[in-house]
C-alpha cells in the first residue's frame, strides 16, 4: 500500500523486446479518440502483441489478501466465498508480532492462517517479511513501531537468520513464497540503503533455501512512488537478482495530489477507473525496463498487492466491477505470474477501507466480488495470446483461446460510453459480467460494450 494505514497488516518466465515499449508508450490514460454514445465500433482484427508470449494463468494466478485477525474489526476469520488460489499477506504475522521478545516465536496468528488456506485448497501462500521488532532495530523511535514494527534493517542480520530459519523451518512445504520486504522505497517500511537490502536478501535467500528447496524468494515490493522503477532496477543491479526467483510490484491505482505524486505514466487524475487501463500496463512495462537494465529480464514478475485503493478512490460500484475485472484480465494478459486483491474485508460504506468486495456488516459479497468470480471463470485455465491492446477508439481487445480449443476475445470501451460493437465473424456469442449464460450473435450482428468487459466466444467455453 501508498500510504501509512497498511501497517495494519503483516502477512512468470516472459519475453522483453522493445516493441513493447513503444506499445505501452503509445497508450495514454484515458486517451483515444471519444466516440458518441450508441456509436459502431469496427474490429480491426485480433491484436498481438509481440512482447508477450501466449501465457496460461496458471493455478494461483488469482490471489487475495484476507482480512484475517483484525483487532476486534466485524470481518476477521470470514474466508472469502470466491474462488482464488494464492493467500496474500496476512496481518498479525510480520517478524514483529511473532518475534515478540527476543528469540521467542509466537505462531499462532500464522498457524491458523496456513491451516486455513491449506484447508480451503489454497496453492500458494505469501509470507512477506517486514516489521523489525523494536529490541532488534536503531529506529525504534519511529511511529511505524506501534504500528506493524520498526522500519528495515535490523541491526544484526543474524537476529533476522534465525527468525527466517525457525519460519522456513515450521512451514517448509506449507509457505512457498517469500517476499523479502513489503513497499522498500517507503521510509515508514526501510530506512536503510539498497547494499541493507541486498545483503537481507542474501540471508532470506540463503537460510530459506537451506531449508526449503522449492521456497521461491520475491525481492522487495516497491509502492508506485517516482522511484518505483529506480528502486527495482537498484536492487536488482546491485546484486539482488542473484538472490530472487521473482520481480514483486505491487499494481494499485495511483492519482496525483498534493499528499501524492505517482511514478510517470502511472497516475489517472481524471478517472481512478482509468488506472485499470494503461497505467497499470505502464507499471508492469517500467518493472519489465528496470530488469532490462539489470540484465536480468528473466525473472517473472509477482503482483503480491493492489486493487483501487481506499474506497473513496472509486466510490462507484459499477467502476468497481469494471476496475477489478480489467485489472486481472490486463496482468493475466501481460503474463504476470500472480496478482493479488487487497482486499477481502472491511465494508464498501466504509471510505477509508482498501479495495472492499465483501460487505461485513451484511455478511455478502459485492457485485464487484461477482464480477471477480466471472473473470476467474473466464480466464482460469485459458491461454492469453498477447497483452490487452487499444485502438484509435480507445477499445481494449484482450485475445484468448479456451482449453477446449475456442476462441475468445475480452472487450471494453475505455471511454467509458455504452456503444455497438460489431465483432469479427467468429464470434457467435457473448458474456457480461453478470451474465447466467452467453448472448447468441447474429451473422454480422453486433453487442453492447461500456466499461465493464464482455466477453465475445467462437463456441462454448469449458
Amino acid at each position: 500500500m501508498i500510504s501509512g494505514k497498511r501497517f495494519v497488516l503483516t502477512l512468470p518466465i516472459l519475453l522483453f523486446a522493445l516493441a513493447a515499449a513503444l506499445v505501452v508508450t503509445m497508450i495514454s490514460c484515458g486517451g483515444g479518440n471519444s466516440p458518441s454514445a450508441n456509436s459502431t465500433f469496427q474490429p480491426t482484427g485480433i491484436p498481438t502483441t509481440p512482447s508477450v508470449s501466449n501465457v496460461t494463468p496458471q493455478n494461483g494466478f488469482f490471489g487475495m489478501t484476507v482480512g484475517l485477525f483484525e483487532r476486534g474489526a466485524s470481518f476477521a476469520d470470514r474466508w472469502p466465498t470466491v474462488p482464488f488460489g494464492t493467500l496474500g499477506k496476512v496481518n498479525g504475522t510480520q517478524w514483529s508480532a511473532i518475534e515478540k521478545t527476543p528469540g521467542n516465536y509466537d505462531w499462532t496468528n500464522l498457524d491458523a492462517a496456513v491451516q486455513m488456506a491449506k484447508s480451503h485448497g489454497a496453492a500458494n501462500i505469501i509470507y512477506t517479511f517486514f516489521g523489525v521488532p523494536k529490541f532488534y532495530t536503531v529506529n525504534a523511535s519511529s511511529p511505524s513501531c506501534a504500528l506493524a514494527g520498526c522500519p528495515g534493517p535490523p541491526t544484526n542480520l543474524q537476529n533476522f537468520t534465525n527468525f527466517v530459519t525457525a519460519l522456513a523451518t515450521r512451514y517448509k512445504g506449507q509457505i512457498n513464497y517469500y517476499e523479502l520486504w513489503n513497499e522498500g522505497n517507503r521510509s515508514t517500511s526501510w530506512a536503510g540503503s539498497t547494499p541493507d537490502f541486498v545483503a537481507l536478501a542474501k540471508t532470506a535467500f540463503q537460510a530459506a533455501k537451506a531449508i526449503d528447496t522449492n521456497a521461491k524468494i520475491l525481492t522487495p515490493s516497491p509502492s508506485v512512488a517516482p522511484d518505483f522503477a529506480s528502486f527495482v532496477q537498484g536492487f536488482l543491479q546491485q546484486g539482488g537478482s542473484a538472490y530472487a526467483d521473482g520481480v514483486s510490484f505491487h499494481g494499485y491505482h495511483c492519482s496525483d495530489n498534493a499528499s501524492r505524486t505517482c511514478l510517470a505514466g502511472t497516475s489517472c487524475d481524471q478517472n481512478a477507473l482509468d488506472c485499470a487501463g494503461a497505467p497499470l500496463q505502464n507499471i508492469i512495462q517500467d518493472v519489465r525496463s528496470s530488469q532490462q537494465a539489470a540484465a536480468v529480464s528473466n525473472i517473472p514478475l509477482y503482483d503480491t498487492e493492489g486493487g483501487w485503493q481506499q474506497n473513496k478512490d472509486l466510490p462507484n460500484i459499477n467502476d468497481q466491477i469494471a476496475y477489478i475485472s480489467r485489472w486481472y484480465v490486463i496482468q493475466a494478459s501481460e503474463g504476470v505470474k500472480l496478482a493479488v486483491w487487497y482486499f477481502w474485508g472491511g465494508s464498501p460504506d466504509d471510505p477509508n477501507q482498501w479495495g472492499s468486495i465483501y460487505n461485513a456488516q451484511t455478511g455478502q459479497p459485492t457485485q464487484a466480488a461477482t464480477a471477480y468470480q466471472t473473470t476467474y471463470n473466464w480466464i482460469s485455465g485459458a491461454t492469453m495470446n498477447g497483452a490487452c491492446s487499444s485502438d484509435s477508439n480507445n477499445v481494449w481487445t484482450c485475445p484468448l483461446t479456451f482449453s477446449n480449443g475456442n476462441t475468445g476475445l475480452v472487450v471494453w470501451n475505455g471511454n467509458e460510453t455504452s456503444g455497438s460493437y460489431t465483432p469479427a465473424s467468429q464470434f457467435v456469442q457473448y458474456e457480461t459480467l453478470s451474465s447466467t449464460a452467453p448472448v447468441s450473435i447474429p451473422g454480422g450482428g453486433t453487442a453492447t460494450i461500456g466499461e465493464a468487459p464482455i466477453l465475445l466466444e467462437s463456441g462454448n467455453r469449458p
